[in-house]
């Protein structure tokens, strides 16, 4: 991968110091805009000084480098000037779901040691008492919307004349705790630094050349922060939305131009129209793509689709250039980015020859220091050397191309054989009946564990439980084909969008689901 000469500028420099850089060399390009429900329009230079204004406001509140701030926004202004802010004042940003409930909210303050909140105004008058929010006293909340009494105003704050910035930090420091919704138990706060965005911002740059980005996923995740640094590294331009909307999409992509967005299989699914081949999205990053549908969506909409393997955890994992046509349809999640090195490994901990699978593990600068709080998981997940298992199941090859196959705690042991849930969910989804599966574990007192897929249908379709059967016949082992199909109208989902298998785990197994082995 190469870096232009701003790319390669910005590699050890910290978010402050590439804010300075970007409103110096694009002052006047588009840094930001909200193209749904109004919001302003600013350049580079623009989002400089307002950052500066918001980051004087909370030094003169009393926040101090160190100090941990909530931030429960939703895709507005506010939540990029209030997280940028933050890390400028040596601070660290907390990012929250404003979805989340009083008890949710009151977790991930005192989790994370928060001693400030920025949060919307209907976030606030929800979970507010009359001693704060959690941990959180009432001096220290910040409301963006309608002022509440006895809290302080984000307006007033970011109205303040901009001080010099005196605050400097190393590339190494921890800028923001970022939460994971996992699938399993409470969320785990990552600690990312400095390094780890601005990798993300130059490398993700470099990757897409990209400059008029569509930032439609929310704000709290790691994706529209992601966005917004690659954006900062190429002196791009968010175009940002209220959230995602497969309604809406292709408009979005057309009206405004957009040259580089996540997409994925569904856009299959979107009517046919005369602007699929008018797109200026040329490159587009996916993840997981069924192998059988990269072709077509290719071919359909005139672009190239390259997989990108990325966490929170590790940040920045595994890339396929796109200038490579012979991965199209394989499945490979391709190479490792700069300053990543991989490696598989096997129950037992040992590495594997090429070609076998096993748990991915990863290392290299820019990734997360580890969870916050979590010595027990930092123990177990932290390996000498330096290596971080991931938890996916990743085969590789003698030429060090990556290939996923499922995750370690989403495999399925059916008489002695692994199964990967994966796998099966990429066999079923590739019918054009289905919208969604979710496959889990069944116990079963010969086999440990039969394997049962959760099918959703997309509106009026049709399919039987034997269809199912004879469809995953034709592409897995027959070990490998679920015993058990439940249908229903939707599954449950985590508050990231991902099933949330634990749910279906916990529910009764055969009540509702065909036996394809019942007499």
């Amino acid at each position: 991968m190469e870096l232009d000469a701003h790319q390669q500028y910005l590699l050890d420099k910290t978010i402050p110091e590439a804010l300075d850089y970007a409103a110096g060399q694009w002052p006047d390009n588009l840094a930001l805009t909200h193209i749904e429900g109004g919001g302003p329009t600013l350049t580079w230079a623009e989002l400089r000084e307002r950052i500066s204004r918001v980051r004087t406001g909370l030094e003169l509140l009393g926040l101090t480098p160190g100090d941990k701030v909530g931030i429960l926004l939703r895709n507005q202004e506010e939540f990029p000037l209030t997280w940028l802010a933050v890390i400028e004042a040596g601070a660290v940003a907390v990012p929250m779901n404003p979805k989340y409930t009083p008890r949710e909210i009151d977790f991930v303050l005192g989790d994370a040691g928060a001693r400030w909140l920025v949060a919307a105004d209907d976030v606030v008058t929800g979970a507010l008492t009359d001693d704060g929010i959690g941990p959180v006293a009432s001096e220290r909340i910040i409301v963006v919307g309608e002022p509440v009494t006895g809290l302080h105003d984000f307006a007033t704050l970011a109205a303040h004349e901009p001080t010099p910035r005196t605050h400097r930090a190393d590339p190494g420091v921890v800028v923001n705790i970022q939460f994971t919704s996992g699938t399993t138990g409470l969320p785990k706060g990552c600690l990312l630094t400095h390094t780890y965005w601005i990798q993300i911002g130059v490398y993700g740059s470099a990757l897409g050349d990209a400059q008029r980005i569509l930032a439609d996923h929310p704000f709290y995740y790691m994706q529209n922060q992601a966005y917004l640094m690659m954006a900062l590294a190429g002196g791009g331009g968010l175009y940002v939305t209220a959230g995602l909307s497969r309604r809406k999409f292709m408009n979005w992509l057309v009206d405004h131009q957009i040259d580089m967005a996540w997409i994925d299989e569904g856009m299959l699914d979107l009517p046919e129209s005369d602007a699929d081949r008018k797109l200026a999205l040329k490159k587009a990053p996916v993840s997981a793509m069924p192998p059988s549908l990269h072709e077509p969506l290719e071919r359909r909409f005139g672009l190239r689709a390259r997989e990108v393997y990325a966490s929170t955890e590790v940040g920045n994992g595994t890339f396929v250039p796109y200038e490579r046509t012979d991965t199209v349809g394989t499945g490979s999640m391709g190479w490792c980015f700069p300053q990543r090195e991989s490696k598989i490994i096997d129950q037992n901990g040992e590495e594997v020859e090429p070609g076998r699978s096993g748990e991915l593990c990863l290392r290299g600068p820019g990734m997360m220091l580890g969870y916050h709080n979590r010595p027990e998981a930092n123990a177990e997940l932290f390996l000498p050397g330096g290596w971080f298992r991931t938890g996916d199941i990743v085969r590789k090859d003698a030429d060090g191309q990556h290939y996923y196959e499922g995750r370690v705690r989403d495999v399925i042991r059916r008489s002695g054989e692994n199964i990967a849930a994966a796998e099966v969910e990429l066999q079923i989804m590739s019918m054009p009946e289905v919208e969604e599966v979710g496959v889990i574990p069944v116990p079963d007192p010969q086999r440990d564990e039969e394997v049962k897929a959760v099918v959703v249908l997309k509106p009026g379709a049709s399919l039987t439980a034997q269809e199912i059967e004879a469809w995953c016949l034709r592409g897995l082992a027959r070990f490998k084909v679920p015993r058990y199909i439940e249908f229903r109208d939707s599954l449950p989902h985590t508050a990231s969008g991902k099933i949330a298998k634990a749910e279906l785990r916990a529910e009764p197994h055969r009540a509702h689901a065909v036996d394809l082995r019942a007499p």
